[in-house]
């Protein structure tokens, strides 16, 4: 089977190469794979984390943490089974040899475990420092390559657009500031400061008024009777006499304009707060004409439900510690073909129609009864099949995701893409805000 039908799953076979095809390229990655790679080159808080050492401390104290939980050390898929050549297991045993004891340590030899003649209880020890028998290690080898072959290892899916394509976005403008009568200094600064003047004399007066009837313990007593008593006395007595059933409204400046018919003005400004993470559904409809494309409907199918759902690095259910579930990368494709027909080198990006950063597959419906009933052929396989996919950004879009840049590597400070760089740079991207339009549609 070749590399391409390994990496790339595609409904219908060859899809990617029928002329003048729209169609939906979705790239899986593992989470982590995703930020060492395709998170490395955003222009973004995500990108510059996974740039930096910080990322790499990060990750050691996060797999240092799954040790601790029982949860094992991150295993390499399928490159830590790869190899055919492992050490053996070193193994230190005492001997007495009469009043001496010596130690012998054994193993740690490079064996080829394809060598027949190699006992398959041998002990060896792969790359993440897992210790397993060569006969087990044969065997795992083994199911990842028929996985593999099954296409549920594959980076890539391929599927025809559906008819329904839809992309929005969204900004909030929630954070709400309110003017109110300061709008009164912008339009009449003279009243404003007469209306503070007033204002600041009358709860002058109210704070030391307040302030006295609070120190009763400093005020003579005339008669007996506690001054600070007494007025608290009168208020409250004020009150029941004018509000007996407690229903009505505080006497306030606000409700005394009510009353007047007016309201005062808020003078509220919405002030920019976030954008809106993108999201993206897509329906799709699966029909098989045999046997052969009813297993590839199954097999996508697989391919997206073992995408969505977490593992553990250890491989166990039971594990304390989950790893995140795959991320995907969605990217319109077309196939441009020339006068004749003739598709002109690899498809391009949908003209119209973005791409994605990241995104978390947030749900997943597949129908069986697309027609109300169910309905089956003679060996049990069902002819047409619905699924809906709903994807979710994992990082919010700004103005320089569209505007585009130019990436400067550090080691050698050149310039990666666009012009000649002669400054000295510690790497990073470098605004390209005045760069024509090229057609293409970014995010």
């Amino acid at each position: 089977m070749s590399e391409q039908q390994n990496t790339v799953i595609e409904y219908p076979t060859g899809l990617s190469s029928i002329p003048y095809a729209s169609f939906l390229q979705l790239e899986k990655y593992s989470y982590d794979e995703a930020q060492k790679t395709v998170a490395k080159s955003f222009n973004d808080a995500l990108g510059s984390f996974n740039r930096s050492v910080i990322s790499d401390v990060v990750r050691f104290g996060s797999n240092r943490l799954a040790e601790a939980y029982g949860s094992g050390t991150p295993t390499d898929n399928f490159s830590d089974y790869a190899l055919n050549e492992y050490k053996t297991e070193k193994t230190t045993t005492r001997v007495k040899r009469g009043r001496r004891t010596f130690t012998r340590t054994s193993g740690g030899k490079t064996i080829n475990i394809t060598d027949p003649n190699v006992d398959p209880s041998t002990r060896v020890v792969l790359k993440n420092g897992e210790v397993t028998t060569v006969g087990q290690l044969m065997q795992k080898k083994q199911d990842l390559i028929d996985k593999k072959n099954k296409g549920l290892m594959s980076s890539r899916c391929m599927l025809p657009l559906p008819n329904e394509f839809q992309y929005k976005y969204g900004a909030d403008w929630s954070n709400e500031f309110k003017l109110g009568t300061l709008a009164l200094a912008a339009d009449e600064a003279g009243k404003f400061a007469a209306l503070a003047t007033v204002g600041g004399v009358a709860g002058a007066g109210l704070q030391y008024a307040a302030g006295k009837l609070s120190a009763g313990s400093n005020i003579a007593k005339v008669g007996g009777v506690d001054p600070t008593k007494l007025v608290q006395g009168f208020v409250s007595g004020a009150k029941t006499a004018t509000d007996p059933m407690k229903v009505n409204s505080p006497l306030n400046p606000k409700n005394l304009a009510g009353l007047a018919g007016l309201a005062p003005n808020e003078n509220s400004i919405q002030f920019f707060e976030r954008m809106q993470g993108r999201e993206f559904g897509f329906r799709f409809e699966l029909a098989a004409r045999n046997k052969k494309e009813s297993n590839k409907i199954i097999e996508i199918i697989e391919w997206f439900k073992r995408g969505m759902h977490p593992n553990s690095k250890s491989g166990r259910g039971s594990a304390v510690m989950l790893t995140f579930p795959d991320v995907f990368v969605l990217t319109p494709k077309f196939v441009k073909c020339d006068e004749e027909g003739n598709p002109l080198g690899d498809p391009i990006q949908h003209p119209m129609m973005p791409r994605t950063k990241l995104c978390a597959l947030t749900g997943l419906t597949i129908n069986t009864t697309p027609f109300g009933q169910l309905q089956t052929v003679f060996d049990g396989s069902i002819p047409m099949v619905t699924m809906e996919l709903n994807f979710k950004e994992t990082t919010k879009l700004t103005r320089v995701d569209m505007e585009g840049a130019s990436y400067t590597d550090k080691r050698n400070s050149k310039l990666i893409a666009g012009v000649g760089f002669t400054g000295t740079s510690e790497g990073g991207f470098i605004a390209n805000e005045d760069a024509a339009f090229t057609g293409e549609v970014s995010f």
